[in-house]
Formats: C-alpha cells, sequence, structure tokens
C-alpha cells in the first residue's frame, strides 16, 4: 500500500500558471524565461506558505527543460520528472538554517565552477538564506556577483530584513504576497473537487481565515479536518482545529458592549473547559475587534472586513453599541493581552483580567468621560448664545440685562495711560453696518460688541473701538480681531489697525454671559482667556 501523501505536497504547483494570487511574479519570471533573458540570481521574500520555495523549483525546472511551454516546464521531458522525483544533480536545494557556516558555502563555491552534467544551469536553491552567518555571507559574495555562466542561484527567505544589503544588491528581488481569504477559499474547493470530499463554503473561508495568508498552512488545516469527516463544514474546522467558534466572539463582545463580566466570565469557563487555547481565542477576539473598527471609520467599504457574509449583522448589532474610542482601547488591551499570554504561565487569567477591566471601571471611567464632554459642549453652546443675546440664567429666572448706551463718547476721554492724545478722532457713522457685516462672519463674538462705538484715527490708520462689555478683554482675540478689520473694510473702503478701549460704568449690573462664566469655572472648565489678543 502506498504512503499517503499530504494534500499541500500532493496539491504543490507544478508550472507558474498553478501558483495562487502571485501574478505579478509569475508573469515576469515567465517572460524572462521566454525571451532568454533571465538573471544569475533571485531573492524571493514574504510570508510562509505564500509560494517562494515552489517558485524556485519550477523556474528550476523551466530554465532546463527540453520543451518549455510559454516559460513553463513541460513536466514530460526526462529533465522535468527527474527534477519531481528529486534525482536530478544539476538542480541543488540547501537548508540554509543547517548549511549556515562558511564551510558549508566553501564547499559550495568549489562545486560550483563544475559544469552541469545534464542541464543547461545548474541551480542552487538556499532556503531560509536568512540564517546564514555573516562570514558565509561574505564568501557568497563574489560567487553571486561574478558567478559562471552556467549556474544561478534562487534564494528564498522569511525575514528580508536579515539579509545583508551587499546580498540584495546583487539579486533581483521578488516579494510574494499574502495569500487573501477568498484566494485560499477557492483553491481550497478546488482540491475537493478533486478529492473524496466536501467543503461548505464557510468552512472553505474559516480555513482561510486560520491560514493568515498561507496556502500551505490552509491545506494542513484541510487534511487534519479530512481525517475526522467527508462532509467538512466549520464546526468540523473549529472542533479539528480546536479554536472558539465565532458565535463565542460574538458573545464576548456583546458582554463587552453590555458591560456584563459575568456573561464573559461564563464563557470563557466553558471554552476552557473545551480546552480551547485560550491565546488563539483572544486573537480572533482582535480579528472582530478589528473589523468594528472598519464598520466605524469606513462604513461604505464592506471589502476591508474580514467575515463571511452572515457574520456581518451581528457585527452591525455589536458595533451599534460601542463608540469608535471604546473599541480602540478594547482593541488595544486585547492585543497587550495577546502579548502577555505568550509569557505568561496561566493564559486564562490574563484574558479574564482583560476582559473584566473592559467590562468593569475603566469603561464606568470613559463613560464618565463622555458624558463630561457631552456637558462642556451643552455649555459652550449656551455661552455662545449668550454672547450674542443674552439668556435666562438657570431655572428659567431672567437675569438683568446691563444697560446699552447709545450716547457718543467725548473726545476728551479717549486717553491712553493718562497721557492727552492729540489726534483727531472721527466717529464712525454708519458703525451700525460694520456690526451688521461683522455679524455674518462671526456671529458668536459680534454680541460683545453690543452698545459699542467707533472712532477712526487718520494720523495712526486705526480704528478705535469704545466697549462697554467688561467680558471683552477675555473673549476678543486677534483672529477676532482680523475678522472684524475685515468687516470694516467692506463697508468704510480702507482697511485699519484695529485697537479698543473698554468703559465699564459703576454698579453695573452682572449679565447673563457673566454667569455662564463663573458656572463654567465651577465645574472647572477654562472658558475666554486668551493670549492672542490685539492690542487696547
Amino acid at each position: 500500500m502506498a504512503a499517503y501523501e499530504a494534500l499541500y505536497r500532493k496539491w504543490r504547483p507544478q508550472t507558474f500558471d498553478d501558483i495562487v494570487a502571485q501574478p505579478h511574479i509569475t508573469r515576469t519570471l515567465k517572460n524572462q524565461i521566454i525571451r532568454g533573458k533571465t538573471a544569475h540570481a533571485y531573492l524571493f521574500t514574504g510570508s510562509r506558505g505564500t509560494g517562494k520555495t515552489t517558485s524556485a523549483r519550477i523556474f528550476a525546472k523551466a530554465v532546463n527543460c527540453l520543451n518549455p511551454q510559454n516559460g513553463n516546464p513541460c513536466l514530460a521531458c526526462e529533465i522535468c520528472r527527474d527534477a519531481d522525483a528529486g534525482a536530478l544533480t544539476d538542480l541543488i536545494e540547501i537548508d540554509g538554517a543547517s548549511n549556515n557556516g562558511v564551510d558549508e558555502v566553501r564547499n559550495l563555491r568549489e562545486n560550483a565552477v563544475f559544469l552541469p552534467v545534464r542541464c543547461k544551469y545548474k541551480v542552487y536553491i538556499i532556503d531560509e538564506v536568512h540564517m546564514m552567518s555573516a562570514g558565509a555571507f561574505n564568501a557568497l559574495l563574489k560567487m553571486i556577483e561574478e558567478p559562471p555562466e552556467y549556474v544561478k542561484f534562487l534564494f528564498a527567505t522569511t525575514e528580508i530584513h536579515k539579509v545583508p544589503a551587499t546580498i540584495l544588491s546583487r539579486c533581483q528581488r521578488f516579494d510574494f504576497r499574502r495569500i487573501l481569504p477568498a484566494d485560499i477559499a477557492g483553491r481550497i474547493q478546488y482540491i475537493a473537487e478533486h478529492e473524496s470530499f466536501t467543503v461548505t463554503d464557510a468552512a472553505a473561508y474559516r480555513i482561510a481565515s486560520l491560514a493568515d495568508g498561507g496556502m500551505r498552512d490552509a491545506l494542513s488545516l484541510l487534511d487534519q479536518c479530512a481525517a475526522v469527516t467527508d462532509t467538512i463544514g466549520t464546526e468540523t474546522v473549529e472542533e479539528a482545529v480546536g479554536v472558539a467558534g465565532t458565535e463565542s466572539v460574538h458573545e464576548i463582545l456583546r458582554a463587552v458592549a453590555g458591560r456584563d463580566s459575568a456573561a464573559a466570565l461564563q464563557r470563557i469557563d466553558l471554552l476552557y473547559r473545551q480546552s480551547k487555547d485560550m491565546t488563539r481565542f483572544a486573537d480572533e477576539i482582535s480579528q472582530q475587534l478589528r473589523n468594528l473598527m472598519l464598520m466605524k471609520t469606513a462604513p461604505d467599504d464592506p471589502a476591508l472586513l474580514s467575515c463571511m457574509p452572515d457574520e456581518l449583522e451581528q457585527l452591525k448589532g455589536i458595533a451599534e453599541q460601542m463608540q469608535l474610542p471604546e473599541i480602540l482601547a478594547a482593541l488595544d488591551a486585547v492585543r497587550a493581552c495577546c502579548d502577555r499570554m505568550t509569557r505568561a504561565g496561566n493564559r486564562r487569567m490574563e484574558l479574564e483580567m482583560t476582559l473584566i477591566r473592559l467590562c468593569g471601571e475603566e469603561s464606568d471611567q470613559r463613560s464618565r468621560i463622555k458624558a463630561l464632554e457631552q456637558r462642556v459642549a451643552s455649555l459652550e453652546e449656551e455661552l455662545k448664545a449668550a454672547l450674542r443675546n443674552g439668556i435666562p440664567a438657570a431655572g428659567g429666572r431672567t437675569l438683568p440685562q446691563k444697560p446699552v448706551s447709545s450716547k457718543p463718547v467725548p473726545a476728551q476721554n479717549l486717553q491712553v495711560e493718562g497721557k492727552p492724545d492729540t489726534a483727531q478722532y472721527l466717529p464712525v457713522k454708519n458703525w451700525a453696518t460694520v456690526l451688521e457685516k461683522f455679524d455674518e462672519i462671526n456671529p458668536s463674538v459680534s454680541g460683545l460688541l453690543q452698545g459699542s462705538g467707533a472712532f477712526v484715527i487718520e494720523e495712526k490708520n486705526t480704528l478705535l473701538l469704545i466697549v462697554r462689555n467688561r467680558l471683552f478683554k477675555n473673549l476678543f482675540t486677534q483672529a477676532d480681531a482680523v475678522m472684524l478689520g475685515s468687516a470694516a473694510a467692506q463697508v468704510l473702503g480702507k482697511k485699519y489697525a484695529i485697537r479698543y478701549k473698554c468703559i465699564e460704568p459703576e454698579g453695573e449690573q452682572v449679565s447673563p454671559a457673566e454667569v455662564l462664566l463663573e458656572r463654567a469655572k465651577a465645574q472647572g472648565i477654562e472658558v475666554g482667556t486668551r493670549d492672542d489678543k490685539p492690542q487696547n
């Protein structure tokens, strides 16, 4: 009886056309082979299970194939058959993790000078090349830079940052992308059609999600599930792999949204008694929190989400119960929990503590902060209304309004620091029109100028305001002065610098705005004092 062959080996791609989700690489390599313009050294990089070593083997066959088919190996000639059987001496595969010393590289360099026995090229495939020592890399440099014309090097690595720049600069680099769950699920269904089992669409997508972009991991999980039953559903996948179902994840998220720590702990206890992997479950929670985050920030782009269509409605319901800051805080806490789990002895306890924090006091504190922010925003709107028109005080009692005087201000009262001013002051007769223009630009501040007057000082190209509102000094900023100057220029036909003088009559009554300011200060809210004021 023939030995069983694992699915990831049985269904390993044999041509470039069989490789899934890497067209940017396979198309380039095929064109190079067709045109006879292949390089002497290649570097394939990317996460595990994305096709790096497989592509290297296909390339090695294709450049030596006796009857290449549009850049692909024919798979029928003796070179292709011996390469697949591992009997081709001119194709040398080296594990960089176990052959990483200077001596191994020296042996490679000494053997490389000999002509190939049967093939056109002698091809060296070095897997996990980042594991080689610094001395081994240095021994490779000269050979990679100027190899014999019949030698080609193919390097594969998952950690490109560990490969020296001197090696990178001598190779053509190809970056293999993570395979999308939809592509993995399609490949799983294709394999299932040719094997003796069936896989539901939901189960195929579940396997693809667990594989995290790696085809080899996905086929290994599929192989494991096929050993359980011939009809593979999501329950089969979760049972075989030992992960909690998506319903458990949603239950935890609903508990967090509802501040129900007891429900969260009960679900954790159930999963623990079923021997579910707590680290993997925490990672699944973080993945669904990511979906919630994307729902809040990009609701019109469901393609960003990583979930099945039947999960979408449940996630939408959970998202409606949580605000974006809460989701971000929960995601940060769960990711930190995943990091601690790698070092903790009791992983269940780490996850329980995290969920209690999310459901408990810290979440209540966030709610109190949110309520305070809402009260502050309400108070600010009330203050703006008071500055424009004046409003009734709290409780409905109308506060007395400060009397507004429309009498002109005598020029002899306009003095600065007690020194007489001999400049000529010309009253602005259409000042009310200026204030109307200013109210259109900045209505929240125009109320401060009720009952005010203005004089033009032509000698100083200045517009001097005479203001009777004691809050003006605290609330009128340089930016407000710029806007007032713009409004005045539209009416007066000339741009003036803005200065002001406040006149506060004795015994004047308290305005509603001043009452609001005192209420704001009593709640610990700073309102009004600004450093960017115009000169007075």
